[in-house]
């Protein structure tokens, strides 16, 4: 994870919540899994049980990759608000 990813996921553990993060460097991701953060093999792994997803990455054209390319993240996400 770069500054601003890898920061994020660790506050938002440290807040109680779960996080699954992945990372076209998967070295990088697993930067984090001593943090409590648990690392997806693939975008949409991290994103296939998530209430939530944020992507955070270097362009608009590598996230237009990532949620609407191979193995698309948007495929993987449930469709509105989950009920409780």
């Amino acid at each position: 994870m770069n500054i601003m990813g890898g920061h994020m996921a660790r506050r938002i553990v440290e807040a109680g919540f779960s996080v699954t993060a992945w990372n076209r460097n998967l070295h990088k991701a697993e930067a984090l899994a001593p943090f409590g953060v648990c690392i997806a093999t693939d975008a949409a792994e991290a994103a296939r049980h998530a209430d939530v997803v944020i992507c955070m990455l270097s362009s608009g054209p590598v996230c237009d990759e990532v949620l609407f390319g191979a193995n698309a993240m948007a495929d993987a996400m449930s469709p509105g608000p989950r009920s409780s």
